[in-house]
């Protein structure tokens, strides 16, 4: 059943679900606060983009050799006609809040500014623009889907249309972000899957129920994947799965390369089929990706760099190869 702020969302609701435009006015106001950073007036959309929507979807603590020793029948398919990397790194503080800030802003923790990794409202929003606040400033739309709300953090208050975590594990937060896409169309949308990370810490990683929650994200995915076909927004859609860090034992501390290394897939009209990405990948390049697949600029003095080894020749071509 859609929630009451999805309703809300569709019938030209405002910004944020009502609970969570208190708790960020409430943020805003907090002595000692960091202001939001300062965005520049609106400009136009550039209209040679190779894509008119970016799907980012984050499988919190989903390590690559989990995925392969499961490779549940949904993310194979997406493999088969995905450009992808099993080498993929996170930021070396490896944990949910601070690797998001820089998978959706470019940036690493000393200038994104999220040190921390639980829902502190007192401290604020993020130091940088993120993905959010370039599509906005030219005039797009966002959505965020999550199952954390500590990820609130990185969505400055009127930077997203619709920011909402509708449950802590994937079902939830996949059936009202799928309506959602459907239904408004966002520019870029992001969607967040807590389950490998939760049965990472509770039972271990590389563990048999962590196994079990890497095929239940992938029922997740079939129930995106089978809306945007529905809707025909595949055509013209970039998808980009990833994930903010991996773990061992019961935790991540990103001092070995297990908790750092991450999956890296994109997919989508114009993206190489099968192909085995060679160049190394860092998660702040997911942001410059997106905006580069928006036909943006990179954000000034952002660290990543779009993934252009992902695409076909024609698909670069439409706008060059960087703007």
């Amino acid at each position: 059943m859609v929630g009451a702020a999805l309703l809300a969302a569709m019938t030209g609701g405002c910004k944020r679900p009502p609970a969570t435009e208190g708790t960020a006015r409430a943020a805003a106001a907090a002595p000692g606060a960091p202001a939001a950073a300062a965005l520049p007036p609106h400009s136009v959309v550039r209209p040679h983009a190779p894509y008119k929507h970016v799907v980012i979807i984050s499988e919190d603590g989903l390590r690559p050799d989990a995925l392969m020793h499961v490779l549940p029948p949904v993310h194979r398919q997406i493999m088969a006609r995905a450009a992808y990397s099993l080498q993929a790194r996170t930021i070396r503080r490896a944990s949910t809040l601070p690797s998001h800030a820089a998978m959706l802003s470019g940036f690493d923790v000393k200038e994104h500014g999220l040190y921390w990794n639980s829902w502190h409202p007192e401290r604020g929003w993020i130091h940088v623009p993120t993905v959010f606040d370039e599509v906005e400033k030219n005039g797009g739309t966002a959505a965020a889907f999550v199952g954390k709300k500590k990820l609130e953090h990185i969505a400055h208050p009127g930077s997203v249309d619709m920011f909402a975590r509708p449950g802590y594990f994937c079902k939830k937060v996949v059936d009202q972000a799928s309506k959602y896409l459907v239904a408004k169309r966002p520019q870029i949308e992001f969607i967040h899957f807590s389950d490998p990370d939760d049965l990472g810490h509770s039972q271990g990683w590389m563990s048999d129920p962590q196994f079990g929650a890497v095929r239940h994200t992938d029922k997740c995915l079939e129930t995106l994947l089978d809306a945007v076909a529905a809707s025909g927004l595949d055509k013209d859609t970039l998808f980009i799965l990833s994930a903010d860090h991996g773990g061992h034992g019961h935790n991540h501390s990103g001092k070995i390369k297990e908790d750092r290394l991450i999956p890296w897939i994109a997919w989508g009209p114009g993206v190489r089929a099968g192909y085995k990405i060679k160049s190394a990948i860092n998660t702040v390049d997911t942001a410059a990706t997106a905006l580069w697949a928006l036909g943006y600029p990179n954000t000034p003095g952002a660290i990543g760099h779009p993934v252009l080894e992902a695409f076909e020749p024609h698909t670069i071509d439409m706008h060059g190869p960087q703007l």
